[in-house]
């Protein structure tokens, strides 16, 4: 599942206006995913990323620290984009512990103000942070590219991405380079509450592999000027996605 995606379109429809000068926030994470992968077992994965936003003007930075569990078949391994790569053998096996830090820098060129077009430009560096021999990273370093992009029309909000990631490879693998995307739509229900559905497309990472494909319903809640809840729910249409999954996220801006 392409988190960074999900992230991406929960922040853009709840926040399409300029960032105030020196906004710091803090987002905490709960994410729960499972699928075969195109194996014959199913695979699951928890996700507990935390999230350390600064905003200043045109420029946002993101540090995430993320702990992860994995269950598999034989020892599921995490491959790019968190997607599990199945081991081999009868019995389960669990791995847990930190993940891979991802170390995020956007610039916003069109701000959106007055109901124009909201337009980001986004660069993200994955950090290989996580145990390579207990199947919870690749043990590479991988950066991306992309654009992001929403505008409202009326009480409906329109977002997308258009973005580019290149892979490390590990010993012995060879992953392609994909262009992946996503597209949504996302109306207030008063003005504390949005709820939405997004597309997400990755074009395959392996040979023989699949494409992602999946679609994200959510809700994003304002509980306080300085406080929101998101929740969503996850549904995969291809090997290479969750066959189904679902999280929460928890903002708070100080």
């Amino acid at each position: 599942m392409n988190r960074g995606l999900l992230a991406l379109g929960l922040t853009l429809v709840a926040n399409a206006m300029p960032a105030a000068a020196g906004d710091w926030s803090m987002i905490y994470g709960l994410d729960y995913s499972s699928g075969k992968y195109g194996g014959s077992r199913t695979s699951e994965t928890w996700y507990l990323p935390i999230i350390g936003k600064y905003e200043d003007h045109a420029m946002t930075y993101k540090v995430t620290l993320p702990y992860l569990r994995t269950t598999g078949p034989g020892g599921v391994s995490v491959g790019p984009d968190l997607t599990p790569l199945p081991g081999t053998g009868t019995s389960r096996r669990t791995e847990s512990g930190l993940g891979d830090v991802v170390l995020s820098a956007s610039w916003t060129a069109l701000d959106g103000a007055d109901g124009g077009l909201l337009l980001d430009v986004v660069t993200k560096l994955k950090l290989p942070t996580g145990d390579e021999k207990r199947g919870l990273s690749t043990g590479e370093a991988d950066v991306a590219l992309q654009v992001d992009v929403a505008h409202r029309f009326g009480p409906v909000t329109g977002f997308g991405t258009l973005g580019w990631k290149k892979f490390g490879d590990p010993p012995g693998s060879d992953f392609r380079n994909p262009v992946y995307t996503s597209l949504g739509l996302a109306s207030r229900l008063n003005p504390g509450l949005t709820a939405g559905i997004s597309y997400d497309w990755r074009q395959k990472i392996i040979k023989h592999g699949a494409e992602t494909s999946e679609a994200t319903l959510f809700l994003s809640q304002r509980l306080s000027a300085s406080t929101k809840i998101q929740l969503y729910l996850i549904n995969g249409f291809s090997d290479a996605s969750p066959d189904r999954g679902g999280g929460l996220m928890l903002n708070q801006t100080f």
